[in-house]
Formats: structure tokens, C-alpha cells, sequence
């Protein structure tokens, strides 16, 4: 299984990206699996807080897409695997707390972005490389200006470079830094003090400082999704001839 639903125990759920074939990969149909997981969390009323992490010392690699596309409506359909994980964890009432151990790219980027709380290892890596596969990341674009000022979130985009751990915290990404192999355990003691709250309450500041942030723009996310779509059917159907 690419995703790993467990219980950590005092209402912590923890949700492990173990990728395909443990690469640090997520396939679409990893995607669609993690968007149900999250749906189903959505249901569940004794969880308090969730804690995402990766595994085998790596977090997520990014995102690997069908391969094949040439209708704008195909590459439309695998590009909404990452909107429906993107809309499921936008929609839980409880925090989402991220644990970084080694790279944090695309997919991953984005994942650590929208969570509440990201905790990352001294030596963990943060990217967006899709330009230099001459691809703009505008679904991730559609939310990070919300949590980086736009002239960093552009050069993060453009540039593809990667960046540390305490460059992702001073822009914003992430919240805390620990030593290396401390993230998880880190992200559990966080998770066990939030669920420690009253869970009514936890879940209104959740939903509340989202709102007021801006966090979620789900049209503005659709809209990359038409914009790409096209981008890459075209150069599909070119590369065809």
C-alpha cells in the first residue's frame, strides 16, 4: 500500500506516505487513496489531530502522473487526484501536522504548505523542481502566496532550487526544526498536546484561522488545473507528430 492509515494513539491518527515501492513517490492512484483516507478521517469523531510522515526517512518525492495523455479532459481527470487530496484536507475538522525527514518536493512541497503545523529535520529538503521539467507548479501556486509573500513563492517556482529546512521555516513553510530523525517523534508530542484541548474548540480555531488566512481557494485551484490541462495536452499532442 502506497498510504498507511494507523492509529497513534489519544485520538491521533497518522497517516505514512510510503510511496511507490517505497521511492518517496505518490502515483495518481496513491493520490486517489489518500484523498478517501482523509475522507474517512472526516468521519471519524475520536480523532483529534492528524500527523502525516513519510517513510524510510523520506517524506515525498513528489508526484508521478499517467503517462500517455493527450486529451486536455485526460490530463484534467490526473491532475484532479491532487485537488481531491487538496479539497479532503482542507475540509477535516482537526489539525494536520507534517513531519519532514528528507525531501519535501512537489507534491510534497505542497502538502507541507497547506498542513497547520509542519515540523522538519535540520537536514531535510524543500523544492518545487516542475519548471526545470519545464513545467509551471500553478496548483501549488494557487494557495502558497497565502503562506509566502509572492516574490518568494515566484522564485521558489521559477527557480526549482532547493532549499533547507531553515529556509522553509524563515518563508514560512514550515514551523519548527529538529534534529535529524527527531520529526516524527517531534509531531507526535505536538499532536499529543493538541489533542489534549477540547476538541470543539481546536476544530473552530482550525476552521476559523484557515478562513481568515485564505487557505483553501478551491476554484482558483480548478482553474490551474484547466490552465495545465492544456499546457500538457498540447505539448503531448505535438510531441505525437
Amino acid at each position: 500500500m502506497a498510504i498507511i492509515n494507523s492509529d497513534g494513539g489519544n485520538g491521533i491518527r497518522v497517516i505514512t506516505l510510503a510511496g511507490a515501492e517505497h521511492s518517496g513517490f505518490l502515483t495518481t492512484g496513491a493520490l486517489i487513496e489518500l484523498a478517501g483516507v482523509l475522507r474517512d478521517l472526516a468521519a471519524d469523531t475520536a480523532a483529534r489531530v492528524l500527523v502525516i510522515r513519510g517513510n524510510d526517512g523520506m517524506f515525498c518525492r513528489g508526484r508521478i502522473g499517467a503517462k500517455g495523455l493527450t486529451r486536455a479532459s485526460e490530463v484534467a481527470d490526473d491532475l484532479n487526484a491532487i485537488l481531491g487530496v487538496n479539497n479532503a484536507m482542507d475540509a477535516l475538522a482537526i489539525p494536520v501536522v507534517c513531519a519532514l525527514e528528507g525531501e519535501a518536493l512537489g507534491f510534497g512541497f505542497g502538502l507541507t504548505a497547506q498542513s497547520d503545523y509542519a515540523i522538519a529535520a535540520e537536514d531535510a529538503v524543500l523544492a518545487l523542481p516542475e519548471m526545470s521539467h519545464g513545467l509551471p507548479p500553478l496548483v501549488v501556486l494557487s494557495y502558497l502566496t497565502r503562506f509566502v509573500p509572492y516574490k518568494r513563492a515566484f522564485e521558489l517556482a521559477i527557480s526549482s532550487r532547493r532549499i533547507t529546512a531553515a529556509e522553509a521555516r524563515e518563508a514560512g513553510v514550515v514551523t519548527e526544526i529538529v534534529p535529524p530523525g527527531a520529526a516524527v517523534a517531534r509531531a507526535m508530542e505536538v499532536a499529543r498536546g493538541m489533542a489534549a484541548f477540547d476538541p470543539k474548540s481546536v476544530s473552530l480555531l482550525r476552521r476559523f484561522a484557515r478562513h481568515a488566512a485564505g487557505a483553501h481557494n478551491p476554484h482558483l485551484m480548478e482553474h490551474a488545473v484547466s490552465l495545465m490541462s492544456v499546457l500538457l495536452s498540447e505539448r503531448a499532442q505535438k510531441a505525437g507528430h
